[in-house]
């Protein structure tokens, strides 16, 4: 099994070669204020009933998992056998998402006017991501998804930053062309070995003093609306 495209009805003609892969939380649209405090309330809670543990003693698996594997499901699934589906399906759970999360108000148009293909790339669960993205006005102008669910490689869930994931995606895609857009630095330096080039969504606090820091970045803007200067 490879990495599954998950195509929306959308025309394509004229699009070319380019492709941009879009991530979702806080790049297409803020979520650090409550989206992602309450996702890492509700795993802290899911590990503490699960592997009958203090919350606290919880929490600090949870960090860890996420630090070794990238995503917290990974090092559940390795060590504790943990059904992926069952797992997300239980710490994405919110009933008003789009008054949760804010955007730029001209982040719809400025997704509309990217002269390529626009396929959302989350290491979110996919009901999720859609949810989100219909909120925000953002799911008509986008031609596919792919989700966490979509990153299964031999049987192997490989989300970002996997190294297996890049090759396998472009070959998916079938396009030469493929820029990731993201906020975090780790998923860009992974894509960027692989011939990817790089948008690196930088909120305010983060300094580009290093030149270690930033490695192979491309580009860098604050927030999305800033995207009209790549096109």
């Amino acid at each position: 099994m490879a990495v599954q495209i998950q195509w929306l009805r959308r025309p394509t003609a004229g699009l070319g070669q380019r492709v941009y892969l879009l991530d979702l939380d806080n790049t297409l649209h803020m979520a650090g204020h409550h989206i992602l405090p309450e996702i890492n309330r509700q795993m802290t809670q899911y590990l503490a009933h699960h592997l009958n543990m203090p919350e606290a003693q919880a929490s600090s698996l949870r960090t860890h998992y996420w630090l070794k594997y990238g995503a917290t499901l990974l090092g559940m699934m390795r060590h504790h056998g943990t059904d992926p589906h069952h797992f997300l399906a239980n710490t994405h759970r919110f009933e008003r998402l789009g008054g949760l999360s804010t955007r730029h108000g001209s982040v719809p148009a400025r997704l509309a006017r990217l002269p390529g293909l626009r396929v959302l790339l989350t290491n979110a669960p996919r009901a999720y991501a859609l949810e989100v993205c219909k909120a925000h006005g953002l799911y008509r102008h986008l031609h596919a998804v792919v989700a966490i669910e979509d990153m299964v490689i031999h049987r192997q869930w490989r989300p970002k930053p996997a190294n297996i994931l890049w090759p396998h995606l472009k070959k998916a895609l079938r396009r030469r062309l493929l820029t990731l857009v993201d906020d975090t630095h780790g998923h860009l330096r992974q894509a960027a070995l692989h011939g990817y080039q790089t948008t690196w969504i930088t909120p305010p606090g983060i300094r580009f003093a290093s030149r270690s820091l930033r490695g192979p970045v491309r580009h860098r803007i604050r927030h999305f609306d800033h995207i009209r200067a790549l096109a």
